[in-house]
């Protein structure tokens, strides 16, 4: 191919104004650093004095032409920055601070715009090339300028010191807030107290053998996350649904809101005050940002395709694939089937990096759990990869004593009856403990409540037994469950 000798999209004076303005205007140094970074900057010695002005304010030294003079003498940097002539050019060129942000704008303007070019360019020469499976060529390509629209411009390495300070105010933030939840709430306080919430870009894995739940807790959660939360709180949730249709997560949706029978709901045999009820929360459930596509066959591909562009029309905050092994793999078949479920796990905690948001997998369990005694779920059950255990950020092992026909389960010390009752075993954790929630499974509206146990199973509350006051019910009656539980 010609070589093209057109001149890359620049803005020179921008970049000047605002290296200037940064070491004039203290106030401006910060908000320099919050709007741009180093590989923004056209020429290699704006970049290079950028990285300076970045490198003195992370450590809280003043910085004016002396100062940065100095640090880029002693990095061995002052020549190749323009020498101190030009550091003071820069300085000198400034009017006045008031444009600032119009200069920044379009300094990364220009930016984006050079890395679409260059982004063309190689796709064109790939393209001359036979990049192989063409599909596959199309989704990275198309990856790569999802990238580029969020403005999230990456360079090949980034120095720590850039992303310390942010870290820092994060933390800092956290602190002040004396929030249980750093995420999103899952609306289950003893499993927010484990997980601080979801959390952006984690991949979630929900594994349980046939019939123990997944999809009823994948949908409460769902729920709790776009219809019960506040409204401030409020996320949208993608689910990709692979083994039931769009009407029957729908049905399952409203039974789980109005405490209806989804059995009796699909018969059509409900009671007067049942069909008052469902008609009190239809508007509810179908205002909420809950998005379903419940395509057959749906390769990793074409639902990581899918989810980009629903990510840019709304703000989506959770995805949920239900479930991993039914995803059909992209590109050349892997020789073995634990080499197809690893690319599809990997694909997915891929998404959830690239989109900046929880994916929730569900996953079966392997027939071994029926080997054990107790039929209790364990990290090694997970059916077909390991790669699936590796991957995920957290691991919830869904287990329901009642369908493997165990009657008691031992509960905080206290055997109980396992009837309605689902232990959900926090499996792995990257950044966090392990342990286990209890949840009371109304099997009558197929969902998820959470489980509370003073002295019997009517009585709901996940308390230690001997606690003799009701503070702790405050959680839930902040988040309206305790009212809602009723008769489960």
């Amino acid at each position: 191919m010609a070589e093209d000798t057109r001149t890359l999209p620049q803005a020179i004076e921008a970049e000047q104004a605002v290296l200037g303005a940064m070491i004039l205007y203290p106030a401006l140094t910060e908000r320099g650093l919050e709007l741009l970074s180093a590989d923004m900057f056209y020429t290699k010695a704006h970049k290079v004095i950028f990285n300076r002005i970045e490198q003195l304010a992370l450590d809280s030294k003043p910085i004016d032409t002396v100062t940065l003079n100095e640090a880029l003498s002693s990095y061995g940097e002052l020549e190749t920055a323009g020498g101190a002539e030009y550091i003071a050019q820069l300085v000198e060129s400034v009017v006045t601070p008031a444009h600032f942000d119009e200069h920044a704008n379009l300094v990364e303007h220009k930016a984006l715009l050079r890395k679409v070019v260059e982004l063309c360019t190689i796709t064109i020469d790939k393209a001359y090339r036979a990049p192989g499976d063409a599909r596959i060529f199309v989704d990275s390509v198309e990856s790569e300028f999802y990238r580029i629209s969020e403005h999230r411009l990456k360079g090949d390495f980034v120095p720590l010191h850039s992303v310390a300070k942010a870290v820092q105010d994060k933390v800092e933030t956290l602190q002040k807030s004396k929030s249980l939840v750093t995420g999103i709430a899952t609306g289950y306080y003893d499993l927010d107290k484990l997980l601080s919430g979801f959390h952006p870009s984690d991949y979630i894995v929900i594994a349980g053998r046939t019939s123990s739940g997944k999809t009823a807790f994948a949908l409460s959660l769902a729920r709790n996350i776009a219809i019960r939360a506040d409204k401030k709180d409020r996320r949208g949730v993608a689910i990709f649904s692979l083994e039931m249709s769009r009407e029957q997560v729908a049905l399952r949706m409203l039974a789980t809101e109005a405490k209806i029978s989804a059995h009796r709901m699909r018969q059509g045999f409900l009671k007067k005050d049942e069909l008052t009820n469902l008609a009190l929360k239809v508007k509810r459930v179908a205002n909420a940002p809950i998005y379903i596509d419940d395509s057959p066959n749906l390769t990793v591909m074409e639902m990581k395709s899918k989810a980009r562009r629903l990510s840019r029309r709304v703000d989506i905050g959770v995805i949920i694939v239900d479930y991993l092994q039914l995803v059909t793999p992209s590109g050349t078949r892997a020789d073995t089937r634990q080499e197809e479920v690893a690319s599809i796990s990997r694909a997915l905690k891929g998404l959830a990096r690239e989109i900046d948001a929880t994916v929730i997998a569900l996953a079966q369990l392997s027939r071994k759990v029926e080997e054990t005694k107790d039929s209790r779920p364990k990290l090694s059950h997970l059916r077909e990869s390991g790669a699936i255990e590796q991957d995920a950020d957290v691991v919830l092992l869904l287990y329901r004593p009642e369908v493997h026909q165990i009657d008691k389960i031992w509960v905080a010390g206290e055997q109980m009856d396992s009837e309605g009752l689902a232990e959900l075993i926090v499996a792995k954790q990257r950044n966090g403990p392990t342990g286990s929630v209890y949840f009371a499974f109304d099997k009558e509206s197929i969902s998820f409540e959470p489980y509370m146990y003073k002295k019997g199973f009517d009585e709901m509350e996940s308390v230690p037994p001997d606690a003799e006051s009701d503070e702790h019910l405050e959680p839930y009656r902040a988040e309206g469950i305790v009212e809602d539980l009723g008769g489960v």
